[in-house]
């Protein structure tokens, strides 16, 4: 927990080497068996790239953050409400390709911004 009590979110481009958290939960846009040692596993449901060419979380096609954004929010009342193991943390780990998406998503998300601390890019 940061000190202005928001949850800190980590973002990364693998799980390989990484020791299991299991404080962390670990968000994800590929489908992947739970790893071992996380406090759970959340798969972002991916959405069909648009007319236009543009990929999974594109934020001029998803508005609100599109997918990532709503998944975390969905995260956040499950973990408040016990649907969710207790966690401290949230690792998100987008798919290869996606990971300017999913920032630009979550930080132009004010409902996000409000309950998860992003680093800085």
């Amino acid at each position: 927990m940061t000190a202005d009590g928001r949850i800190p979110l980590e973002f990364l481009t693998t799980t390989t080497g990484l020791a299991p958290r299991p404080d962390t939960l670990l968000v994800t846009g590929a489908d992947m068996p739970p790893p071992p040692g996380w406090a759970g596993l959340v798969v972002v449901p991916a959405r069909a790239a648009t007319a236009f060419g543009h990929g999974t979380g594109c934020q001029c096609c998803t508005g609100r953050g599109g997918t990532v954004a709503a998944t975390l929010g969905d995260i956040f009342r499950q973990r408040a409400t016990g649907g969710l193991e207790w966690f401290t943390r949230v690792a998100v780990l987008p798919p290869v390709g996606q990971a300017r998406a999913w920032r630009a998503a979550l930080e132009g998300d004010v409902l996000v911004s409000a309950r998860f601390a992003l680093p800085a890019a």
